[in-house]
């Protein structure tokens, strides 16, 4: 991890504090055991991490998207997979970008909340970028769970494409982007460096997830990870496994860093000056923020580093 460590936000506890308020008020937390899983998620820590000069506004809302966001993962990773579940899970949450059509069940309704407070005053480029990550990343539980079933498990090549559409962090990106008091232009948000650079640190934030979830995906039979279909796909042992996945993790900072290198160019070739300029080279920075952020979380988090028997306590999916 090359990256240094910031400070942490001082109004995490705020947010925090917001962001359980909203919990409870949405039916997100209905029962002990499901608040006992989100206390060992901590996603306002997360936050705190990535965003350590968010205003408390910002940090709550984040905190709050991000706490959505873990309880929609609950309900498909752990659960026995279920191809007609998942789909109608999916496309209820994804008919909330209707406008026209009541949201369907709490985690569509809670949703629709955050939608329409994180897309407050963002650009129409904004907007069609994360409707679209947000979309690509539910569709990976209806994939997940029919090949779940049926064994056809991905090889790793295709397991890294997928597991940057499955691990979310994508919208993280640019809903951080409220933190940070950017609107990315379209010119700047699709340089081919910015793409590459976007797909490396996520893809390093999701294999190093893969890293410290591998006790308790394990537990649970839950083959989408890289270092246990390294050992299905390839027969390697645990060590082996672990050093492929870390092998792969230092390539994806070395791609960052050759993309960070290349972005000023590939700024002045597209004539992108000014604000626009300033704010991408801020933006790109801050994606090592993150990828840092996201390796400290990891290790303040009980969901990670508690025994399987714990980290795997949940209530019933929700509806």
């Amino acid at each position: 991890m090359p990256y240094a460590p910031v400070a942490l936000n001082p109004l995490e506890l705020e947010a925090e504090a917001g962001m359980w308020e909203w919990l409870e008020a949405f039916e997100l937390v209905p029962t002990e055991l499901t608040r006992r899983r989100m206390e060992r998620t901590r996603p306002a820590r997360m936050y705190a991490l990535w965003c350590p000069g968010a205003g408390v506004e910002e940090l709550t809302l984040l905190s709050q998207y991000t706490a959505w966001a873990f309880v929609v993962d609950d309900q498909f990773d752990i659960e026995i997979p279920d191809p007609q579940r998942s789909l109608e899970a999916v496309q209820a949450l994804n008919a909330v970008f209707d406008s026209a059509r009541q949201p369907s069940g709490v985690l569509a309704v809670a949703f629709a909340d955050l939608w329409r407070r994180l897309s407050q005053g963002r650009s129409p480029e904004w907007r069609e970028a994360v409707r679209g990550e947000i979309r690509d990343w539910l569709w990976t539980y209806y994939t997940e769970s029919v090949g779940r079933l049926s064994g056809n498990l991905p090889d790793l090549e295709t397991y890294r494409a997928h597991r940057r559409d499955g691990v979310a962090l994508f919208v993280f990106l640019d809903i951080s982007e409220r933190a940070e008091g950017v609107d990315l232009a379209a010119a700047a948000r699709y340089l081919p460096a910015m793409r590459s650079l976007r797909e490396a640190a996520v893809e390093h934030m999701g294999l190093f997830n893969d890293v410290l979830s591998v006790a308790s995906d394990e537990a649970s039979g839950y083959l989408y990870n890289s270092v246990l279909l390294a050992e299905y796909h390839l027969g390697h042992n645990r060590p082996q496994a672990l050093k492929l996945v870390n092998d792969m993790l230092t390539e994806c900072i070395d791609r960052m860093t050759a993309a960070l290198e290349r972005l000023p160019a590939e700024l002045d070739d597209a004539g992108v000056v000014g604000r626009d300029r300033d704010d991408t080279l801020a933006t790109a920075t801050n994606y090592t923020v993150y990828v840092r952020a996201n390796f400290d979380y990891h290790y303040q988090a009980a969901r990670y580093t508690s025994a399987p028997v714990e980290a795997l306590e949940h209530g019933l999916p929700l509806t």
